[in-house]
């Protein structure tokens, strides 16, 4: 009876780091490899970007268009002042070119513009790219 249990807890075992492996065997992002420093920047960079959507969104449902400039000056004042060394050259080229093209769309939503259509318009410009780079990449 020990034994069929043995057996049976084996191949339970087994089934299921198989099944891990091809869980990760099927994703076909590209890897990239960061060091601890560079890998809290981005995860927090990223979280301050939705928060910052957020922001945004709750500021249009309140009629307040105006605070757009000022959140996403706090999100690039944030990345000034916490970039890490090395990160640029650590980025694959396609993540360099999606990450100069997010910065630009962040930019173009900064202008002072009050037209809350427009806003959304920029919204989902950022969104998009934001997706396209999930698809294509995963933080290591």
């Amino acid at each position: 009876m020990k034994a069929k249990l043995v057996i049976g807890l084996l191949l339970v075992s087994s089934a299921a780091l198989a099944s891990d492996e091809n869980i990760a065997s099927t994703d076909a992002r590209t890897p990239i490899n960061l060091n601890v420093q560079q890998k809290d920047f981005v995860l927090e960079r990223m979280r301050r970007m939705l928060e910052t959507l957020t922001g945004i969104q709750q500021s249009l449902v309140q009629g307040s268009p105006e605070k757009v400039d000022n959140l996403v000056s706090l999100l690039f004042e944030y990345t000034r002042e916490n970039h890490p060394d090395g990160l640029h050259d650590s980025m694959p080229v396609g993540f360099q070119q999606m990450s100069k093209q997010m910065n630009s769309q962040w930019k173009a939503l900064a202008k002072e513009n009050t037209d809350a259509v427009l806003i959304q318009k920029e919204i989902v410009t950022i969104m998009s790219t934001c997706n396209a780079c999930h698809r294509s990449y995963r933080i290591e």
